[in-house]
């Protein structure tokens, strides 16, 4: 047997020949396998000799049983093949795919195969990732900002209370319905004691703005006509709703001032007004500075990414928005509609939907390679266990067990109970060190982020260490900034 290998587009394209001996053993191999459930007259089962047994055997079958034994020999000694053995050994063969097979030439005297191996996805070149440009600036915190976010604090803390006006834009309307098409009530169509939000636009387009005006304790009847994107049967057809509105509710948003401030929780709790907008632009500074970063970071990375070279098969590409595809057709069969019902429904082609699916899944595997990239080339340190334990809040083995009782609680089998465990496991390692990732991009171009695993350690000594004064307290520890800028 002689053969070649090529590295070549997210394969190892394997080239192997055979030469007559080797055909003729593999043909004499498969002959007597295969005359091993042929059955001759006077004979038992696979008990004739081979010679006479062979005249009842179709070509087609002897050559089919030549190929897979000549196959079987390319599986051993490709395992005994320093090259081939050196991609097992470091990984970059994905198990999962099965290699595919062709028969470029095949006599009773030659044969030649190409086998193709999935390659896992490689970053082949990192783009620059030192002195990046960006004009992203920070916000600044407006005095507009902070009462906007006050008000807004003041409308989730808003009491609903009926009222015997009509319902207008806004209130809540508590409403029992039923839908009839053709005289006949249909699926999906009926609810009772539904809250419906005027104006949120939750309901078929129509339907809210005829509710508008009615009072709480009356009946009345919607006609519409669905839209011509909703799902069949009811697509563009006349339906009817026999409505009874229960109730009117308005928002009551409380009134903003040191009262209002003193009744809040959290992290926004005030003795008055003026600590509530002191803790309001704290918190919105934070904010922004966080957002600054993400996008900072996010533009960075889009940077190298755009600027590295990835090798990627096309069929693990494929393979893997097949799955994601799989998992949307679950999700939306769920909702008793088809992927196509699906994206009639929200207005989208689909070969718009596979074209968006291939390019976020082809997306998504570079950026991972180019964090993959970064890690290694700056040599970041791996996530250990106490790492895992911290962000867990609790020890790796007690999450594991908590979360396998609780799985095992909806009825999932074994092997999707562990799958589940070890890909969330493996979804918060990532987490960690894609932030540490991040956090040395924004270093190497000029942003510092502070650590605030070392900045509570290091305040938390500071503490321990200080000075007492004459009352036996310690004194106080100048605060320092989360995160700061250059």
């Amino acid at each position: 047997m002689e053969r070649t290998f090529k590295n070549e587009n997210g394969h190892l394209i394997a080239k192997v020949s055979f030469g007559a001996e080797e055909v003729g053993k593999a043909t004499e191999k498969g002959v007597r396998k295969l005359c091993e459930n042929v059955t001759v007259p006077g004979f038992r089962k696979g008990k004739a000799p081979v010679e006479t047994a062979r005249l009842r055997l179709r070509s087609n079958d002897i050559a089919q049983a030549t190929i897979d034994d000549l196959l079987q020999r390319v599986d051993a000694a490709f395992m005994k093949d320093d090259e081939f053995s050196s991609y097992i050994k470091d990984s970059k063969i994905l198990a999962s795919f099965r290699p595919s097979v062709s028969i470029d030439k095949f006599t009773t005297t030659e044969a030649e195969f190409t086998i193709s191996y999935t390659l896992r996805p490689i970053c082949s070149k990192l783009g620059e990732y030192h002195g990046l440009k960006t004009d992203i600036t920070e916000k600044d915190v407006t005095e507009d900002d902070i009462n906007a976010f006050i008000q807004h604090l003041a409308k989730d803390n808003a009491e609903l209370v009926p009222t015997e006006e009509a319902a207008k834009m806004g209130d809540t309307a508590n409403i029992d319905f039923v839908g009839l098409m053709d005289g006949k009530e249909f699926e999906g169509g009926s609810a009772k004691s539904f809250d419906l939000v005027l104006g949120s636009k939750h309901f078929v387009p129509g339907f809210e703005e005829q509710v508008i005006g009615h009072k709480a304790g009356e009946k009345f009847d919607i006609s519409l006509i669905m839209p011509d994107n909703y799902p069949e049967p009811l697509t563009s057809k006349p339906v009817l709703f026999k409505v009874t509105l229960n109730t009117v509710k308005v928002s009551q948003v409380p009134e903003v001032n040191d009262e209002f401030a003193t009744t809040l929780a959290g992290k926004f709790a005030s003795k008055d007004l003026a600590d509530l907008t002191e803790k309001v632009r704290s918190n919105l500074k934070e904010e922004n500075h966080k957002r600054f970063l993400s996008s900072l970071v996010n533009t960075f990375l889009g940077q190298i990414r755009d600027s590295s070279e990835f090798v990627i098969a096309d069929n693990y590409v494929n393979e893997l928005a097949a799955s994601r595809k799989a998992s949307d057709v679950k999700r939306v069969s769920e909702q008793g509609l088809t992927l196509e019902e699906y994206l009639k429904l929200v207005g989208q082609k689909e070969e718009d939907y596979e074209k968006a699916l291939h390019d976020g899944v082809l997306s998504e595997i570079k950026t991972s390679l180019t964090y993959d990239a970064i890690a290694t080339a700056e040599k970041i340190p791996s996530p250990t266990q106490a790492d895992l334990e911290k962000r867990l809040g609790s020890p790796v083995n007690s999450f594991m067990n908590g979360l396998t009782s609780y799985l095992r609680s909806q009825k999932l089998s074994d092997q999707q109970i562990q799958n589940q465990v070890n890909n969330y496991l493996n979804q918060v390692f990532l987490s960690i060190l894609n932030e540490r990732v991040q956090t040395r991009v924004l270093e190497l171009n000029g942003f510092k982020v502070e650590d605030k695993e070392k900045e509570e350690k290091s305040k938390k000594s500071s503490e321990s260490e200080a000075p007492s004064n004459e009352g036996g307290e310690a004194k106080p520890v100048e605060e320092k900034s989360e995160t700061e800028t250059k």
